[in-house]
């Protein structure tokens, strides 16, 4: 609603620094009760339920260096096949730099449009997509889906009536090795400003003067 208010919907594709457009009908949005202790248990370094895979990958020094939410609408479009990041060195295959960790907030299902991985794609010099080697997995919600940041991916049209929420959360190194200035650049995205709340509607409106009769 913010952006409808303020006619900013021209702005939306290149995106914001709290909200930005992800393909037709999918928003990343970037949330400041993540940062609470009521939401520690996806952000505690060492008791998030996930945590012991990180450390394996990464090492017990790995850090969060990004999270949000992606909202994919009823009626989205398929994303463009995409790799988060790149090599960190275009001669050999270096091992994982840094990871992603995807947790739906609703079931996974064929409709509802579910990340499609082709896998092995991390691999230097086989980034393609090749549609003998791709994965779809159909989690339950609350099933973290961990991958290689540079594994390809995309997320699938959204046919179903409901929209598909997903937390997710990038892990790193906490060496200065890999920093992500395309995707988590502050300086980038031009700042959306305080959020407007939508108005309530006429039926809203009554119903709020009815209880306050009633109080």
């Amino acid at each position: 609603y913010t952006v409808k208010a303020k006619a900013l919907h021209s702005e939306l594709a290149d995106g914001f620094d709290v909200f930005r457009e992800r393909g037709r009908g999918r928003f990343d949005m970037q949330l400041d009760d993540f940062d609470t202790p009521e939401f520690s248990f996806l952000t505690d370094l060492k008791h998030a339920a996930w945590m012991p895979v990180v450390h394996r990958i990464l090492g017990e020094d790995a850090t969060i260096v990004h999270k949000g939410s992606f909202l994919s609408m009823p009626g989205s479009e398929t994303q463009v096949y995409h790799q988060d990041g790149v090599h960190l060195n275009k001669k050999f295959q270096k091992p994982c730099h840094a990871i992603n960790v995807f947790i739906p907030l609703v079931d996974l299902h064929e409709k509802n449009g579910p990340t499609e991985f082709c896998i092995g794609s991390h691999y230097l010099g086989y980034d393609a997509y090749t549609k003998d080697m791709v994965d779809t997995p159909t989690a339950p919600a609350g099933t973290p889906i961990i991958f290689d940041y540079r594994l390809g991916h995309r997320g699938l049209r959204n046919s179903s009536n409901m929209p598909r929420p997903i937390v997710y959360l990038t892990y790193t190194k906490a060496s200065k090795e890999f920093r992500d200035s395309v995707n988590f650049s502050s300086s980038k995205w031009r700042k959306l400003g305080d959020i407007i709340e939508k108005p309530m509607s006429r039926g809203e409106r009554a119903l709020k003067r009815m209880n306050e009769r009633v109080e």
